[in-house]
């Protein structure tokens, strides 16, 4: 599960819909525990939200260290709430798992197959868990330990090294208004993509450096919207796992005040590639800089309303065509020399 997520829950529900005869898996949602009284309302929210999904069934997975309470599982409410608003709805259940401990318990099988005292999660992963774990590699993915983690994974500069990164924010922001009044905008939009077309280059090379003058400017160029959406585009492209990584180191070199641009874009590559916790970690990071920030509303309203990453592609492809009509160079890669 922690493959699906994209790092180890904790005090966490998790539904994995299911569709289909062979019950392939869709939409992953995973929810922090809930306080009792609002049991009531997450239930009929996710299971509404399962029922858009055209799930036929679910997986159901608890995550939580909370002891028995009256000689049930802990959340044992919660999940019976969660099974009677599903099956109003005609959607059925396979596995529905208390996973504590580590151990795993049913909370809807009492056959010896699932003793009541837990069988031990293994220590050795299946052979289809490895082959998960080797496709996470080659992706250049790597499961974290927890969301926090994931969150800490986008987050931008701390103490001494935000104190050097505004000194270069201050120099490169003046010089960028330089720029703009001296050769204007199309030329500034035309640098911002160029540098970040060649420092791209190093991470499709598996050479990733990115200094900080070239990053700080990259992401000072990233206000202006065509530049923003020209770099949404490279998302289309066939490099994407290397594109997270290049605008994840981006995004750990902008100031908060100036996260939105560079954040909404790694977002929205996140949710073309179908990585709905990545796309909501640095949505949240975009809208705490800028409430008002209008792509980055679009985009959380979109993932909230579970708009498929299809969609979003199409619409990506859409912005890389006026794009190219007003003749801005969506190009990801540098040209050859």
């Amino acid at each position: 599960m922690p493959f699906f997520i994209g790092f180890h829950p904790d005090e966490s529900l998790v539904v994995m819909c299911l569709q289909g005869p062979r019950r392939r898996n869709r939409l992953t949602m995973r929810v922090d525990l809930p306080e009792a009284e609002h049991e009531e309302a997450l239930a009929a929210e996710l299971a509404e939200r399962t029922a858009r999904d055209g799930a036929d069934a679910v997986l159901v997975l608890c995550y939580t260290e909370a002891p028995d309470e009256r000689g049930e599982f802990p959340r044992q409410d919660l999940i019976d709430r969660l099974l009677g608003q599903l099956g109003e709805r005609g959607i059925d259940h396979g596995e529905v798992l208390l996973v504590r401990a580590g151990k795993w318990h049913s909370y809807v099988c009492d056959l010896s197959c699932c003793p009541r005292e837990g069988s031990p999660i293994p220590d050795r992963p299946s052979s289809e868990v490895t082959d998960l774990e080797a496709q996470a590699a080659l992706m250049g993915r790597n499961v974290l330990p927890s969301r926090d983690a994931l969150v800490a994974s986008i987050r931008g500069p701390q103490a001494v090294r935000a104190a050097v990164l505004r000194h270069v924010y201050g120099n490169t922001g003046t010089a960028f208004l330089e720029e703009v009044i001296a050769d204007g905008a199309d030329s500034a939009l035309e640098h911002t993509l160029g540098l970040a077309r060649r420092a791209f280059g190093g991470y499709l090379a598996g050479e990733p450096e990115l200094a900080d003058p070239d990053a700080v400017r990259i992401l000072v160029g990233l206000e202006d919207k065509l530049a923003r959406d020209a770099l949404l585009t490279w998302a289309l492209g066939d490099r994407i796992e290397e594109l997270l990584v290049f605008l994840t180191d981006l995004a750990r070199c902008a100031l908060d005040s100036n996260a939105a641009p560079v954040c909404t874009v790694l977002a929205g590559v996140a949710y073309v590639y179908g990585d709905g916790a990545l796309a909501g970690v640095a949505l949240d990071r975009a809208l705490a800089s800028e409430p008002d920030y209008e792509l980055a509303r679009l985009l959380d309203a979109a993932l909230r309303n579970q708009i498929l990453p299809a969609e979003i592609r199409s619409m990506t492809e859409r912005t890389r065509e006026q794009l190219r009509q007003w003749g801005v160079d969506t190009g990801a890669e540098p040209a050859a020399a």
